[in-house]
């Protein structure tokens, strides 16, 4: 009887642990907005993706910058400096 129960235990604990295995990592790419082949995240709004655009060109040598959407958009300002550090030397 014990030794019934010390197999069964051992079997089910690791049936869970090769189920835990096979289970997503969380990461899904279906919202994600992917610009230069980085992923800047999901759901993004059009100020930071515009942001994106205009700090990827900036690290490519061309500076592009909206002054004043830089300056009262904090979406746009995000997407910018998140677009000009990641995209640097790609």
């Amino acid at each position: 009887m014990f030794t019934k129960k010390i197999l069964l235990t051992t079997t089910s604990i690791a049936i869970g642990l090769l189920l835990t295995a096979c289970t997503s990592s969380g990461v899904s790419l279906e919202n994600a907005y992917i610009y230069n082949d980085i992923n800047f995240g999901s759901d993004r709004d059009t100020s930071f993706k515009h942001g994106v655009r205009d700090g990827c060109r900036t690290s490519d040598g061309d500076y592009t910058k909206d002054h004043n959407l830089f300056n009262n958009n904090a979406s746009y300002k995000v997407g910018w400096e998140d677009g000009r550090l990641q995209c640097k030397g790609k």
